[in-house]
């Protein structure tokens, strides 16, 4: 007898144990997961900054490339400038020179009038008519003279505009690199930011997949605490049992099956109460669990007989000790809040382990 005694008593202590164990593994994966899925809203949050960085670099090149494109008209008009102002200077430079032989050979020719034995009469005529002639071509030289300083300077100011536009087109050159290299370090980066959420999002499904396997387990470890037969049904299961009581006074927020947040199934339901108030036993039974349970805060789970089992999450104290026997509308601890922060008393039904909906009981 006092060996069975110490096998039942060293079963508990284990089952207790491994339960516990458990329940810090699924408190760890579930940190775990929600320290990846906070990285994974970080990356997209790096990711659309640095898309919009990129929207803007390619808008710089596109300025520049105009730029470019501008700059090179304009290095084509200042180059045909060039061409047509040395053309003009070579055409005006033979019409000086044609101007001053012409100059040379008429004062040649006055002093030769000048010299003439003939009357002073034609000798006047004649040096009139060439000093009206000479006197045309030296306007003619100036006006060329004139022609020449103004083509010099406007050479001079397209030389310096094409060295200016030269100076320019290189400065774009060199922005228009640089805003290429920072383009491809933007793309490496998108590019690593997508590798590091791809291994986020893996390793956040190998997490979720050990969390299910942890699950699985907890519910062997239930069910092998719990009394099952195999042969009755759920509508002779409920026959026996009668009747449940509400474990506390409210109304149902949340229905089985009802997605919470419009993602999650709810697999019992939710009673709005009090914070504070004390929750009944639905029904008779023995206590299997009696603990903190992931995500319910304090938990006890209440084997009714008949392969049914009752769910109390979200106590903030729990009243009942592991395998105490438990009488219908007992105190078995106090409300408390959900992780939303709210005074909901989460209660589900399972039989077989597969969740029912609680209210058909009452």
């Amino acid at each position: 007898m006092k060996k069975i005694l110490l096998f039942l008593l060293v079963s508990a202590l284990l089952y207790g144990d491994n339960v516990d164990n458990l329940k810090n593994r699924m408190k760890k994966i579930d940190s775990e997961i929600k320290q990846k899925n906070t990285r994974i809203k970080n990356i997209n949050s790096e990711k659309i900054s640095v898309e919009k960085q990129i929207i803007k670099i390619n808008k710089e090149i596109k300025d520049i490339e105009n730029d470019a494109d501008q700059i090179k008209s304009e290095i084509v008009v200042v180059n045909k400038n060039i061409e047509y102002g040395g053309l003009n200077l070579g055409v005006s430079n033979k019409a000086l020179e044609r101007k001053q032989s012409e100059y040379k050979a008429k004062m040649i020719e006055i002093n030769r009038i000048a010299n003439m034995e003939s009357d002073t009469k034609e000798k006047s005529i004649a040096k009139r008519s060439f000093s009206r002639l000479l006197f045309g071509d030296l306007e003619s030289m100036e006006h060329i003279k004139e022609v020449q300083s103004s083509i010099q300077h406007v050479k001079a100011n397209i030389e310096k505009d094409k060295r200016k536009l030269t100076s320019l087109k290189a400065r774009l050159d060199s922005n228009r690199k640089k805003i290429e290299y920072k383009k491809i370090e933007k793309n490496r980066l998108i590019s690593k930011l997508n590798k590091e959420k791809t291994n986020h999002v893996k390793s956040i499904s190998n997490l979720q997949a050990q969390k299910k396997r942890i699950a699985k387990e907890i519910e062997r470890i239930i069910k092998a605490r719990s009394v099952t037969n195999k042969n009755i049904k759920l509508n002779t299961a409920l026959a026996r049992l009668g009747k449940f009581i509400k474990p506390i006074a409210g109304r149902v927020i949340v229905r089985f099956r009802e997605k919470k947040g419009g993602q999650v199934v709810s697999n019992g339901i939710e009673i709005r109460g009090r914070m504070g108030s004390k929750v009944k036993s639905s029904m008779g039974g023995k206590v299997i669990y009696a603990d903190k349970f992931q995500g319910l805060n304090n938990v006890v789970m209440i084997d009714y007989g008949y392969n049914t089992i009752g769910v109390y999450g979200n106590l903030i104290a729990v009243g009942v000790t592991l395998n105490q026997q438990i009488r219908k509308g007992q105190d078995i601890g106090v409300l408390g809040l959900t992780t939303e922060g709210e005074p909901n008393l989460y209660y589900e039904v399972r039989f077989k382990l597969k969740p029912i909906n609680p209210e058909n009981l009452f």
